[in-house]
């Protein structure tokens, strides 16, 4: 990257060294050099022959190193898209994928034309109870997180999307045992450990570990979960879990043994089972 280097030879050049190193995709090498030089990612390629001053040429190269160590662009970012909206994100929490954005699909219709309390449990970012709050203002929602920095990261992503919501640090649902909520979804931690073990490297040695690692068989949260929902959802009130690929059935009845009804699986866009919502009797 030498001077008088040309935004073509730098996007060649940043992607050919991540491919290489074996770090992140082609398009978010491209979205750090856009995001850096303040264009939009189609700028790449409409600007090939821009020169690129020493300055820019020193802080893309700070993000391509990190790209290539496999360090999610989101991370690099400190923010993530989910729902329309943007999330600050940091290693301390997940960071928000598409097919979670299922869950608020999957409750919408519960969502619509009602009011009550809506319980995002394992908030992490606060992607979905934010993102319910900004489309249903009525409903008074509660996200509650076990880790602190979690919820500080939650709180000031309600202040960014300039929510009035609740955020609470505890276990699961053991802050608001005495409310009565007409939903409760929860993203929790699925994979057993030996799943956690085998994951990409991406995955594994950036996002955190106790937002993915649930134990020995990956129910451990679910069965806490289902114990305290039981005495939370309101008559008709909807549970709703993202769950691990191979997981529904084991979830299936866990849920039928806590006595809910009207369960149902929902698959993503992949076909692959992604989420149970499930009824209180």
């Amino acid at each position: 990257m030498g001077v008088g280097v040309r935004l073509q030879e730098i996007v060649s050049l940043s992607a050919d060294y991540v491919r290489k190193k074996g770090g992140r995709p082609r398009h978010e090498v491209e979205e750090w050099i856009a995001h850096t030089l303040g264009v939009k990612r189609l700028d790449l390629y409409l600007q090939f022959d821009r020169p690129v001053e020493q300055e820019e040429r020193d802080r893309i190269r700070e993000g391509i190193s990190r790209l290539s160590a496999g360090e999610p662009l989101a991370y690099i970012l400190k923010r993530a898209p989910f729902y329309g909206y943007e999330f600050e994100v940091s290693p301390d929490v997940l960071i928000p994928r598409p097919e979670t954005e299922l869950i608020i699909d999957t409750v919408m219709p519960r969502l619509q034309g009602n009011t009550g309390i809506f319980v995002d449990v394992c908030t992490g970012s606060g992607c979905i109870g934010l993102s319910v709050k900004k489309l249903f203002p009525s409903w008074r929602v509660v996200l509650i997180d076990i880790c602190d920095r979690a919820i500080q990261i939650a709180k000031r992503n309600a202040e960014r999307l300039c929510v009035d919501v609740e955020v609470i640090q505890g276990d699961l649902l053991s802050p608001i045992l005495s409310e009565k909520a007409g939903l409760v979804v929860c993203n929790p931690p699925y994979l057993s450990t030996d799943e956690w073990v085998a994951l990409d490297g991406s995955v594994k040695e950036f996002e955190p570990r106790k937002a993915l690692d649930a134990g020995e068989t990956g129910l451990e949260i679910y069965e806490r979960a289902l114990s305290q929902m039981r005495g939370i959802l309101l008559p008709g009130g909807v549970g709703c879990f993202e769950i691990g690929s191979l997981q529904k059935k084991a979830v299936i009845q866990l849920i039928r043994e806590c006595g809910f009804t009207n369960i149902i699986c929902i698959k993503d866009l992949a076909g692959h089972d992604r989420l149970v919502s499930f009824e209180q009797n």
